[in-house]
C-alpha cells in the first residue's frame, strides 16, 4: 500500500506540473497525453508479445502518439484511414508471419486506447478558460472512483464481484469507490471554483453528481475490460513502470472509459457557468 500511495503522489505532483507549465506552453498537456498513448500500447504489445511483431506494432505506438498529437485538430480520420491501411496490408503481404488474430488483437486494443485516452486533450477545449479543471476531471474521476474502491474494498471488501476476472475487486468497495467519487468530485469543484477560478458564477452540483456517479461506474467496466484481456493472455500486469500500480495502462484503464463519457456528456450536462 505504501508504495502505491507514494507512486500516486508523485504522479499527481507531475500533472500538476504538467499543467502548471502549459499555461505558457499549451502543447505540453498534448504531448504528455500522446506519450501516455504511446507507451500505453507498447506496453499493450510487449505484455501479450507481440512487441517484436514490429511490422504491426511499431505503426501501433507510432499511431496511437500521432493521433494523439493531432486529435482536436481533426486529422484524426486521415491518421485512422493510413493506420488501417497499414495494418490490413501487413496482414496481406506478410500473412505467413502474422496471424488474424495477432493484427485483430493490436489493431482493436490500439484503437481502443488510443480513442479513449486522446479525449482527454479535447476535454481541455470544452472550456478555454477553465480547462485545466476539464484536464483534472477526466483523469481525477476514474482515480478516485478506483481509490475509494480500493481503500473501502481494503477494510469493508467481502463479497467478491467478478473473481473469475478481478478477484480482489468487491461489491464493498465499488460501492466505496462511487460514494468516494462523488464527494471528492464535489469537494473538487468548490476548490476549483473558490480558490482557482473566481469568475465562476454558479456549480451545477446536480449535473457534477449524475456524472461522477455514472462515471465511476464506467471507471469499474474499464478495469475490468483490461482486467480480462490480461487474464485472456495470461499476464498480470501491462507493465512496471509505476510501483504497486504496474504499468501505464494499468493505471489509465479506466481513463479509457470515462474520459469520452465526459467529453459527450458535459455538453449536455455542464458543471461550471
Amino acid at each position: 500500500m505504501a508504495k502505491r500511495i507514494i507512486s500516486a503522489i508523485v504522479g499527481i505532483s507531475f500533472i500538476l506540473l504538467v499543467i502548471f507549465l502549459s499555461h505558457t506552453w499549451h502543447i505540453l498537456i498534448d504531448i504528455f497525453m500522446a506519450l501516455v498513448c504511446a507507451v500505453a500500447v507498447g506496453e499493450f504489445v510487449h505484455a501479450t508479445g507481440l512487441l517484436k511483431k514490429y511490422l504491426i506494432s511499431i505503426p501501433s505506438i507510432a499511431f496511437a502518439f500521432c493521433n494523439a498529437m493531432l486529435f482536436s485538430y481533426g486529422y484524426q480520420s486521415i491518421i485512422w484511414y493510413v493506420y488501417t491501411a497499414i495494418m490490413l496490408s501487413a496482414m496481406i503481404f506478410f500473412h505467413e508471419k502474422l496471424s488474424f488474430r495477432e493484427v485483430s488483437d493490436t489493431y482493436g486494443m490500439t484503437i481502443i486506447i488510443s480513442y479513449g485516452l486522446a479525449t482527454v486533450i479535447s476535454m481541455k477545449n470544452l472550456d478555454v478558460a477553465h480547462s485545466s479543471f476539464y484536464f483534472i476531471l477526466a483523469l481525477a474521476l476514474p482515480w478516485l472512483a478506483d481509490g475509494g474502491a480500493y481503500f473501502a474494498g481494503s477494510f469493508f471488501g467481502k463479497h467478491k464481484l467478478c473473481p473469475k476476472i478481478s478477484p480482489k475487486k468487491t461489491v464493498e468497495g465499488v460501492i466505496g469507490g462511487v460514494i468516494g467519487c462523488v464527494g471528492l468530485c464535489c469537494l473538487m469543484c468548490y476548490i476549483f471554483s473558490t480558490f482557482i477560478y473566481k469568475d465562476i458564477q454558479s456549480i451545477n452540483y446536480v449535473n457534477l453528481i449524475i456524472l461522477s456517479f455514472v462515471g465511476s461506474l464506467l471507471s469499474v467496466l474499464g478495469d475490468l475490460s483490461f482486467s480480462l484481456v490480461k487474464r485472456t493472455y495470461g499476464i498480470k500486469d501491462y507493465g512496471n513502470l509505476i510501483p504497486g500500480h504496474g504499468g501505464v495502462l494499468d493505471r489509465f484503464d479506466s481513463v479509457v472509459f470515462v474520459s469520452p463519457f465526459l467529453l459527450i456528456s458535459l455538453t449536455y450536462l455542464p458543471v461550471l457557468a
